[in-house]
């Protein structure tokens, strides 16, 4: 059975965006607690991907972020939906273990830069994914 946690990281993230930005910020914390009980929809995440949820309250699209699966990095985006089906302006990430089938909420970025890999926050994305000690994957040419 999947399992999905949250970093401290993301957590303090979270908790900075609902200053900034508290109705995305609820949405995002509404998909990560409706996703975290959700193990049927767990066991099958990753799989098939891209694809949307748009079935899910709240929907979302999940992709992998190809720049970190090039390194080895099992990453997926989430992209959240509000209520009225437009994308919010941020992007979840999650790490993915395929060995112990955990997902790990890394980070919450604005999506304007959150796909630039030569930003210090995509640095701290790969850097926390490499603290949990999830095992890289197959590296693509």
């Amino acid at each position: 059975m999947s399992v999905l946690n949250t970093i401290e990281e993301f957590e303090d993230e979270l908790d900075a965006l609902v200053e900034a930005n508290p109705e995305d910020a609820g949405l995002i914390d509404a998909l990560i607690e409706e996703l975290g009980a959700d193990h049927d929809l767990l066991d099958t995440l990753s799989e098939e991907v891209p694809k949307w949820h748009y079935m899910f309250n709240p929907s979302f699209e999940i992709k992998r972020f190809e720049a970190c699966w090039k390194t080895g990095r099992r990453i997926y985006s989430l992209k959240p939906y509000d209520e009225d089906g437009h994308l919010i302006d941020y992007r979840v990430f999650v790490g993915h273990d395929v060995h112990t089938n955990e997902y790990f909420v890394l980070t919450v970025q604005p999506r304007g830069t959150c796909y630039d890999i030569t930003t210090d926050e995509y640095r701290s994305l790969c850097d926390r994914y490499d603290r949990l000690r999830i095992p890289s994957i197959r590296r693509f040419p």
